[in-house]
């Protein structure tokens, strides 16, 4: 009796840590990247400050 007990419990406090642990997960892959935008990748043109360097 005092097997089939402890393996209850260490089987339902193991299923209890992995729900918790997917649930987590998938709160942060639901609402994590809408909360940090995607970094804008700088244009590749020339501006004011930026002067084209000739070989003269």
């Amino acid at each position: 009796m005092p097997a089939i007990l402890f393996v209850t419990v260490v089987a339902s406090v193991g299923f209890g840590v992995l729900a918790a642990y997917i649930a987590v997960i998938g709160i942060l892959h639901t609402f994590g990247p809408a909360s940090q935008p995607k970094p804008a990748r700088p244009r590749l043109v020339l501006v004011p400050t930026q002067n084209h360097a000739s070989g003269d």
